[in-house]
């Protein structure tokens, strides 16, 4: 007899692909954005966006390549992440020139998210962590 893969339906978490720019393209093939760079300028979109309330928002960074972050966030946090990034335009502090975050991809599936070829390892880690977690 063949065993079925588990097939639980799991709304726990939500998968975003953002791409960071200045929108000077000269600037952004010069300037690499380091993980404390993407941390900030979250942090100051949802603080800016939703208060206290905002900068709480637990967000995990699957994978970070300069301009391009995957990133895990709670299902229930969607709405207001979603908000802040897309609302939100640094000053020039950060990285010389104002920062914006353009929303590449929203899944709720992780399996649903684009990746390229060198995304796959830690996309097939993270996808073997998912399975078993909800097959448990």
């Amino acid at each position: 007899m063949r065993q079925q893969p588990c097939e639980k339906n799991n709304k726990d978490w939500t998968y975003f692909k953002l791409l960071i720019t200045s929108h000077d393209k000269i600037f952004d093939d010069e300037v690499r954005i380091d993980t404390l760079t993407w941390k900030q300028w979250i942090t100051n979109a949802l603080r800016r966006t939703h208060g206290l309330f905002g900068e709480s928002i637990e967000y995990f960074f699957l994978n970070l390549d300069d301009k391009i972050a995957y990133i895990k966030l709670n299902y229930n946090d969607k709405e207001v992440f979603s908000s802040a990034i897309t609302s939100y335009i640094s000053n020039d502090d950060l990285a010389g020139k104002p920062l914006a975050v353009c929303v590449l991809q929203i899944t709720d599936f992780l399996k649903d998210l684009n990746i390229s070829k060198d995304d796959k390892l830690w996309h097939q880690k993270e996808m073997e962590e998912l399975i078993d977690n909800i097959c448990e």
